[in-house]
């Protein structure tokens, strides 16, 4: 596993003056035609400007200084005047990232704002120097765990602002493709890298600690799966979004490698999503601020990996079995007494009419985000013995706050 750190064409028409004799000619004012400028831009320029639209500059304050990062709207509702922000938790956490404590002051910008500086008072003391279209944010709830964090927003100034709540991608992120990362590198404000996709899922350990260069402690390394891409990124673009070729969001912006150039980490829209609406939902329903995560009472393990180059799409897919490597005696978790085995691989889950079929083991950590107490919960699983499938009611003691 790696291990990283966070850190017009323009027109213009010559007038020809000719001298004529003013007392042998009559001349007649004639307004000049005027013709409308046609601006052509490619995909991916509009892709580029549809993208910052949906992203915002943010700054932060605690009682040791000043922070910068991005975040991107999941959620706007401009008549209200209201919206959920996505941000990594390590951007708005106080001064330590494992108290569990958040920034005094987390402010959001769009884009084209004055952001806001950082300048000297009278005293040689560093401030927060605001700027225009400030919009002041609550936390609502994160997860250390997974680096992400809901920011709620409550302004009139939403509803003047010419922002939009990101589009999501439907669709996993594929090999090779093209993608656009904006963020809020060194509190300079909003800007756009461009790059590709280098892994489209892999696991890596990120170092979370506030001063050493090394860690110190294993408590000081995450562990999470993310995209790995090769656009620039910088201190600041943390939080930010990460968009594909038609400006819908597919990660979240997150780490960079230090002693690597152009190896860059986004959380996928999966993930991020999946967190969010998890923490949402936890907030509203029973006021806890992070992920409420069902516990299936079983573990799982990724075995027969392989890779499938499809002909019709030109592209490449990875495929692996998910089999249980351990059950657990607790009654309280899900799938206790269902009579699934060690060895036993997991075909499918299902709840409502959303329906996964399991290629990859994370699709099922994905889907497991969006599994609420009360749900209908359907699993499928093969052995020896041939298919095998259970059906059950959800519970909230089925569920746990995820901790780090």
């Amino acid at each position: 596993m790696k291990k990283l750190k966070y850190f017009l064409l323009c027109l213009m028409l010559l007038p020809c003056s000719v001298l004529l004799s003013a007392c042998t000619v009559k001349t007649e004012y004639v307004a000049p035609a005027v013709t409308e400028e046609v601006v052509i831009t490619s995909d991916l320029t509009q892709a580029t400007n549809l993208a910052m639209t949906s992203t915002l500059a943010i700054f932060t304050e605690t009682k040791n200084g000043y922070g910068a990062g991005a975040g991107v709207i999941y959620s706007l509702d401009k008549d209200a005047g209201e919206a959920y922000v996505i941000t990594n938790y390590h951007v708005i956490c106080g001064d330590s990232y494992f108290g569990n404590t958040i920034a005094s002051k987390i402010y959001a910008q769009p884009y084209g704002s004055q952001y806001c500086s950082i300048a000297e008072n009278f005293m040689g003391q560093s401030q927060l120097v605001t700027g225009n279209n400030l919009l002041t944010c609550e936390y609502v709830g994160g997860s250390q765990a997974y680096d992400i964090a809901v920011l709620y927003i409550k302004s009139d100034l939403l509803s003047e602002l010419d922002i939009k709540q990101a589009t999501i991608s439907t669709t996993s992120a594929k090999l090779g493709s093209t993608v656009i990362a904006i963020g809020n590198p060194n509190f300079q404000g909003l800007s756009a890298t461009r790059g590709i996709i280098s892994v489209e899922s892999e696991t890596i350990d990120v170092y979370v600690g506030q001063e050493a260069i090394m860690p110190t402690d294993t408590d000081e390394i995450i562990s999470y799966r993310a995209i790995r891409f090769d656009a620039a990124i910088n201190s600041g673009n943390s939080g930010g979004g990460l968009f594909n070729e038609k400006g819908q969001l597919i990660g979240i912006a997150s780490a960079a490698a230090e002693d690597l150039d152009d190896f860059s980490s986004a959380i996928p829209v999966s993930v991020a999503v999946g967190v969010t609406e998890n923490i949402i939902n936890s907030k509203n329903l029973y006021g806890l601020n992070g992920v409420y995560l069902v516990d299936l009472g079983i573990s799982y393990e990724v075995s027969n990996s392989y890779s499938i180059f499809e002909e019709q799409t030109g592209l490449t897919f990875i495929k692996e079995d998910v089999l249980v490597s351990s059950v657990s005696n607790d009654k309280s978790t899900l799938l206790y007494n269902s009579g699934i085995s060690v060895g036993d691989k997991i075909t499918s889950i299902k709840v409502g009419d959303r329906n996964l079929e399991l290629s990859r083991a994370y699709e099922l950590d994905d889907f497991l985000l969006t599994v609420f107490p009360g749900n209908v919960v359907e699993i499928t699983w093969v052995n020896g013995d041939g298919a095998h499938s259970v059906t059950l009611e959800t519970s909230k003691s089925n569920f746990a706050l995820v901790e780090i």
